[in-house]
């Protein structure tokens, strides 16, 4: 497969040289042909910069656009290079990258390439969920990776086959994202996302990216286009820092951890005995609107059905609970067709503690126990 690097770049000189660094640092089993691509802004420093850097690994290509396209313009304008690459691995300038993340990729596209399933590849793993702001951690298999109906913008792979249907699919569909089945916060991310485009897609069509559980980049979150407050590290992935060239990646049919657009699990339907897909909902995070619950629901709310099965908020991921089948009254499985008085929830200082445990320890051992519990029941009278 000849695939590309490219390198999407606007006014910051510094953090393109940063991504810059990173791509040098790598390693690279051939050449490989990088190309910035530099969209139309106030100043010319990113074009003098690209235009005196010397790349190591092969060919370098730069790209300026004479008129301002915006981000999202910019990003879906790189569907031209498919006339001469299969795939692109794709780098906003504020993406570091691992030593290990061109092997990742290509050994990723050789897999996945034109598989009907896979929308595209993520060189990023998350740690946090960006709609609850809570800790993310995948559950573990014997692969290198997991899939997500979630796209990717910290360092991304797109192939060929995959982008030409979904930018058929983009084509057709409209600016509207006031829609109740997504999650909330993807609807109200700016019209400058092209990223929402794409993770929407990605649910509506039941599509894949192919995630990492080593990160093969990591998000630096300078203020930019989409982003306007101080550097923060909320998300900053750990990336792989040694050296690995062979990945143990599955048929994607046969991947068995699997999440959904709000990073709930879709495979806990054969642990409770239940059809994954029309039959039950997750909702572990407690973010899911009504109009997705199904005949069974597994949720952390305490709800007005017919509770099947609890179980605890004890093992990590918190999907280990049901799998291990940890009894306990933190996650109900409920009956949505049959009405019942709600199950009394526990204590919302045990949910901080379980998501937040060093935080909330720390805590602790700074103003004392007594003190920390009566600021989180004075927390648990307000909306979480």
């Amino acid at each position: 497969m000849k695939t590309a690097i490219i390198c999407v770049a606007y006014n910051r000189a510094d953090s393109l040289q940063r991504l810059l660094t990173s791509l040098e640092q790598a390693c690279y089993p051939e050449t490989a042909t990088l190309i910035i691509s530099i969209d139309k802004s106030d100043t010319d420093a990113v074009e003098k910069m690209a235009e005196d850097y010397h790349w190591p690994h092969g060919d370098l290509r730069i790209a300026k656009h004479d008129k301002n396209l915006g981000l999202r313009q910019h990003m879906l304008s790189l569907g031209k290079y498919y006339d001469e690459f299969d795939a692109l691995i794709v780098l906003e300038d504020d993406v570091t990258v691992a030593t290990s993340f061109y092997y990742f990729a290509c050994a990723c596209v050789e897999k996945y390439f034109g598989n009907e399933d896979i929308a595209g590849i993520s060189l990023y793993s998350f740690s946090t969920n960006y709609h609850t702001f809570l800790p993310f951690s995948p559950a573990k298999s014997q692969h290198d990776v997991y899939l997500m109906n979630c796209a990717q913008s910290w360092g991304e792979v797109w192939m060929k086959p995959q982008w030409e249907k979904f930018i058929k699919w983009y084509e057709c569909h409209s600016d509207n994202f006031n829609l109740e089945y997504l999650p909330q916060s993807l609807n109200q991310w700016p019209k400058s996302s092209w990223l929402k485009y794409h993770t929407r897609y990605c649910i509506e069509e039941n599509k894949y990216f192919v995630y990492p559980y080593a990160s093969m980049s990591t998000n630096n979150v300078d203020p930019g286009e989409n982003y306007h407050g101080p550097i923060d590290t909320i998300f900053q992935a750990s990336l792989l820092a040694s050296l690995q060239t062979n990945f143990r990646l599955p048929d994607a049919n046969k991947a068995e951890i699997r999440y959904d657009g709000f990073f709930q699990p879709k495979f806990l339907g054969r642990h409770l005995g239940i059809a994954e897909g029309d039959e039950l909902c997750v909702d572990l995070f407690s973010d899911k609107p009504a109009c997705l619950y199904r005949h069974y629901l597994l949720s952390n709310r305490s709800l007005p059905y017919k509770v099947i099965k609890s179980f605890a908020l004890h093992l990590r991921p918190i999907e280990m609970n049901i799998i291990t089948q940890r009894e306990g009254n933190e996650i109900w499985l409920y009956d949505t067709t049959v009405s019942a008085p709600a199950p009394k929830a526990p204590a919302r200082y045990l949910a901080y503690a379980y998501f937040y445990q060093k935080g909330f320890y720390k805590i602790r051992t700074m103003i004392g126990a007594r003190q920390i519990l009566h600021l989180l029941f004075g927390l648990a009278k307000s909306k979480l």
